[in-house]
């Protein structure tokens, strides 16, 4: 069964995703084969990030009207006293563990990476994986036909479009195009995204419109609905 992201898309649900890895690490760290010292930086990284997309952020923003208020009061308001900004304070930081005083940048990087190491390792299982929240939920939608994305990109004599798609579970996708007065043509079958566009403008120097659709393309053959139109515009 084909799974979604494990990283949840929402921001509103990162803190708590975040909390729970660093509370489920300590629990799972050393029979998973984790070092003291991995357990201790990556429970650092997850508690500051679960406070930065939480508490920090949610305090920041909160704080931002009072700023304005200030703002106008200095610029417009009246009255005799003296004005005065107002404080920022912001939530406690959150307790590292012991050894640990600090908290470098890229802890979201370090992360993934550390997801990749944990599920390499010998004593992982599934059931651990679900528990601390790196095994994404299983995808019981049923997808009769991929998605994509179009974006082009000139320079150096290529006048490309990049083909990003999602081929769920499926082994290729089949890219078709049609441009001018042509009719849909075949451009590839396509196992790793993106497929790239890289044929030469119709007219040397003129913009041209293309138009794309996909199916999916297993055992040899094209099977399930084709995608909506997409189009993109490809200049000189």
């Amino acid at each position: 069964m084909k799974r979604n992201d494990y990283y949840p898309k929402l921001v509103p649900e990162r803190p708590e995703w975040h909390s729970n890895l660093a509370a489920k690490l300590q629990t799972y760290g050393a029979a998973l084969g984790l070092t003291t010292a991995q357990i201790n930086a990556a429970v650092a990284d997850n508690r500051y990030l679960a406070y930065g997309l939480g508490d920090w952020i949610g305090n920041v923003r909160e704080f931002a009207p009072a700023c304005t208020a200030a703002l106008v009061k200095l610029s417009t308001g009246t009255g005799g006293e003296a004005f005065a900004f107002t404080p920022y304070n912001a939530p406690a930081l959150p307790t590292l563990p012991v050894g640990i005083t600090e908290v470098l940048p890229g802890a979201l990087d370090r992360t993934f990476k550390l997801v990749k190491t944990i599920k390499s390792l010998s004593g992982y299982t599934e059931d651990i994986g679900v528990d601390l929240g790196i095994v994404g939920e299983e995808d019981t939608v049923e997808h009769n036909r991929p998605e994509f994305t179009l974006k082009t990109e000139t320079g150096d004599g290529c006048h490309c479009v990049k083909v990003r798609y999602k081929k769920f579970g499926h082994y290729a996708v089949a890219v078709y195009s049609k441009r001018g007065t042509g009719g849909w043509e075949l451009l590839g079958i396509s196992k790793d995204t993106p497929f790239e566009d890289e044929r030469p403008l119709l007219v040397p120097g003129q913009p041209e419109i293309r138009e794309y659709k996909l199916r999916f393309w297993d055992a040899g053959q094209e099977n399930g609905d084709w995608t909506d139109v997409a189009s993109a515009t490809v200049s000189p």
